[in-house]
């Protein structure tokens, strides 16, 4: 009915402005009305084009999360990994390297948060762990249960006393141990001393420095 009643005020706009001088405001008001029920029903249709997409894109980020939970990390083939990891990566986390000092990001982050494996999203460290060892790389005084310790590696190689650190899910290499943290005066004696490249950086809520 309403919809009715505009239509007779547009049909009658003529006659109503010269009968009654007022009526040209009522005819103006009813275009506009007529004009944003119009829009309204547009974006009533548009919103319905939109919300399927919209609920079907949360439940593919939904379903690709409980995909993740459920990969066998360590079966990971080399061919994914490459898929997977940047080329800078899958250098360090699969092929064992070790990237230049002074090159990652991570070595000045003063934010409170944690550290997490750039291969699995393991957690590997927490901020208030780390300390700046002036070596190039971002330096930590213990771990969490993600990170393994295991003999041997690059450290082992040229004679000093170090130990490689994995990934406990995905075993993918982070760095190396030392137990020079004296020289720091770390609380445990220890130097974990990661690469960068190997981990991925989530800011606490709090946001706050560290240090």
């Amino acid at each position: 009915s309403s919809y009715l009643l505009v239509a007779l005020l547009l049909a009658w706009a003529p006659t109503l402005s010269v009968a009654v001088a007022p009526s040209g405001r009522r005819v103006a008001n009813a275009r506009r009305l007529l004009d944003f029920r119009s829009v309204g029903r547009r974006e009533a249709s548009i919103a319905s084009l939109i919300a399927p997409t919209v609920i079907l894109s949360r439940l593919h980020r939904g379903t690709a999360r409980a995909d993740e939970n459920q990969i066998d990390w360590r079966r990971v083939s080399d061919e994914e990994w490459k898929k997977r990891l940047t080329p800078e990566q899958y250098f360090i986390l699969r092929d064992k390297g070790t990237e230049r000092p002074f090159s990652s990001p991570l070595y000045n982050e003063k934010r409170a948060g944690t550290y997490y494996c750039s291969g699995c999203g393991t957690p590997l460290f927490q901020s208030s762990k780390k300390f700046n060892s002036g070596t190039g790389w971002p330096s930590f005084y213990d771990g969490l249960p993600g990170v393994e310790v295991k003999g041997g590696g690059l450290a082992a190689l040229v004679g000093l006393a170090g130990e490689e650190l994995v990934c406990r899910t995905c075993e993918g290499h982070l760095g190396d141990r030392f137990d020079d943290g004296i020289l720091w005066n770390t609380p445990t004696g220890l130097r974990y001393c990661i690469d960068g490249c190997a981990l991925q950086f989530r800011p606490s809520a709090a946001g706050n420095n560290v240090g």
